[in-house]
């Protein structure tokens, strides 16, 4: 009974988490529902437009009577007989006799619409002539008119038609122009397949949620767990930033709390020089580095921050700065880094910036002056933070990895496949380089506990001290072998 609960409660768990992805999917596309139903939409009414034919209807009544005089008065006859003229003609249309001599007699080669119609149970018989042409559909109807009976009399005997009434040649289609209900119809088109798409991305695209699933996909200890704040531009008012004391979200205690864990690892290690990377873009990987050597500068360790992010920087922006000359222009000797170290807040915080992005980072992050300058900031500063690309996507972390003593994996929770995130974590562990955890950002409230969740029940133990002791490095400063 107990188990039954448990499992009750999981399944419950897992379709929360299912509808949470669907939501995050359907926020990060929203665009591209908006504009699957204004194309929807417009083809649907384009099409609606252009296939629009306006048709014209001509129509006369008429009273059917019976030339006989032992029926002409009686009503019900009467009535009888123009209900089978009505019923008889198709069949009479259609034998040819009527067609040919309508034909014949305005000169074309076929006929438009034609229908007859009886009034309840009155001998009121109206004939109606529908084409795209209001001349020609009052031209049919007037033969009609002279030719019917003619050929009628043979089916239902000789009959009278009176004329009660006729439209004349049409002046205005009765099927009027309406773009707008396609249109609607084309949207809502759209519409639903955005919803399917979205469905369907949710269900196939397994991410990471939890720090449960976390453990099991990489055996990897999750280090923080940093709370989404809601701030989603990329502007220097709007990056999440540590605050002196705490805030609504939760996001300074939580960096706070990775700070103490870092700095007693990095310690307990000897490791100085810290490595933050992701696995693809857009997981924030740059927001905790910042941050975290916020941190460390307002505990009162002299602290630096270098951006080696060549193709993409941002660790300017985080600060609010403009682009300024950097690393590149240090690598290109184009300036010398004690003109380009910038001193920020508190002051013993400091950046050298990527400077003019390059498409030959790999290159770069290769060269020797960049270790010669790592080397030199390692007597300066207590701890040196490397903002480093995406590892999954490009060889430039990898390249990097070998200036750094440990690395920060850091995983935005629901963002990145599993794939992608085991890729990016084994390409920084075939470089040697221990990672001593990761940080789960951009967590979502209802969504911080680790007690649910599903996953692969294997890991890869990357990083000093879990699963099988990937990342042995030689000792830089003193270290224990692990470095």
């Amino acid at each position: 009974m107990e188990q039954e609960t448990i499992q009750t409660t999981q399944d419950k768990i897992d379709l929360v988490t299912m509808l949470s992805d669907l939501i995050r999917i359907a926020r990060r596309w929203l665009w591209a529902g908006v504009v699957l139903a204004v194309l929807g939409g417009a083809a649907l009414g384009v099409r609606a437009y252009r296939s629009y034919t306006p048709m014209y209807r001509a129509s006369a009544s008429f009273t059917i009577t019976v030339t006989n005089p032992l029926y002409a008065t009686s009503r019900t006859y009467n009535s009888a007989t123009a209900e089978q003229m009505a019923a008889t003609f198709p069949s009479i249309l259609s034998s040819g006799a009527l067609q040919e001599t309508i034909m014949e007699n305005l000169g074309i080669s076929s006929l438009p619409s034609i229908s007859a119609s009886v009034l309840g149970s009155t001998n009121i018989f109206t004939l109606t002539v529908t084409s795209s042409s209001p001349q020609l559909a009052y031209d049919v109807l007037c033969e009609l008119m002279e030719c019917y009976p003619e050929v009628a009399e043979f089916v239902v005997g000789t009959t009278d038609m009176t004329l009660l009434s006729e439209t004349g040649v049409p002046t205005e289609p009765y099927n009027s122009l309406s773009v707008l209900p396609s249109a609607l119809k084309g949207a809502v088109l759209g519409a639903g397949i955005w919803v399917v798409w979205m469905a369907l991305a949710a269900l196939t695209r397994p991410t990471i949620h939890n720090e449960s699933e976390l453990k099991k996909l990489t055996n990897l200890h999750c280090i923080a767990v940093i709370p989404q704040t809601g701030k989603r531009k990329k502007s220097a008012a709007s990056w999440p930033q540590l605050s002196k004391g705490g805030d609504r979200y939760g996001f300074s205690e939580s960096i706070r709390l990775m700070r103490i864990r870092l700095e007693k690892e990095m310690e307990e290690h000897h490791y100085q020089v810290l490595l933050v990377s992701s696995a693809i873009p857009g997981e924030g990987k740059t927001t905790v580095a910042t941050n975290l050597a916020l941190a460390l500068a307002q505990k009162g360790k002299n602290t630096l921050i270098i951006d080696l992010d060549l193709r993409n920087p941002s660790v300017h922006r985080a600060f609010g700065r403009k682009t300024a000359k950097g690393i590149t222009e240090i690598l290109n000797r184009e300036a010398y880094a004690q003109d380009l170290l910038t001193t920020l807040q508190p002051e013993n915080l400091c950046a050298l910036f990527a400077g003019k992005p390059t498409a030959k980072a790999t290159e770069m992050l290769g060269r020797k002056e960049l270790r010669a300058l790592l080397s030199q900031a390692r007597e300066n500063f207590d701890y040196i933070i490397l903002d480093t690309p995406p590892s999954a996507m490009l060889a430039d972390a990898a390249e990097a990895a070998s200036l750094a003593d440990c690395a920060l994996f850091t995983i935005r929770q629901g963002y990145s496949t599993r794939d992608q995130v085991l890729e990016g974590v084994e390409a920084l562990a075939s470089s040697g380089l221990p990672i001593i955890g990761c940080a789960m950002n951009v967590v979502r409230r209802g969504m911080m506990s680790s007690s649910y969740g599903y996953g692969y029940g294997y890991g890869y133990g990357y990083g000093y001290g879990y699963g099988y002791g990937y990342g042995e490095k030689s000792a830089r400063s003193g270290g224990d072998g692990h470095k």
